[in-house]
């Protein structure tokens, strides 16, 4: 924070504290009366936003695009599904498992990827002789 907006915080708190003690000793039920109007409208509004427009989703949503990770969500809690049941028992004896390990090299998939060769550790060709 800038010093400017330090000495204006420091001088609205001020004159924000000196209105609240003068409202206090002079109208202390006036004072009373606008804090509860002022929490009860607070609470309505606290009550409008919350129950009613979040309810239904109203600036929660981002379209088609948070549709389409619902639905991917919805898909792969399935897939953990089907897995989950077809999957072996917890009680697996040891030489299965080393079986098990030794297949999965050969069960994983290429990617699409391809290693591009870059210039790192070559020497610079354009380089002047004298």
């Amino acid at each position: 924070m800038s010093r400017k907006s330090q000495v204006f915080t420091v001088v609205l708190l001020t004159l924000v504290g000196v209105g609240f003690a003068a409202q206090l000793y002079h109208d202390a039920w006036g004072l009373l009366k606008s804090i509860l109007i002022f929490a009860a409208v607070a609470a309505v509004l606290y009550f409008l936003v919350n129950k009613l427009l979040l309810s239904r989703g109203a600036g929660l949503s981002s379209g088609p695009a948070d549709k389409g990770y619902q639905k991917a969500l919805r898909q792969q809690k399935q897939r953990n599904k089907r897995k989950g049941q077809s999957s072996p028992s917890v009680t697996t004896s040891p030489s299965k498992l080393k079986k098990m390990n030794r297949l999965k090299p050969s069960l994983r998939r290429d990617n699409p990827f391809r290693v591009i060769e870059g210039k790192k550790n070559k020497p610079n060709k354009k380089t002047k002789t004298s």
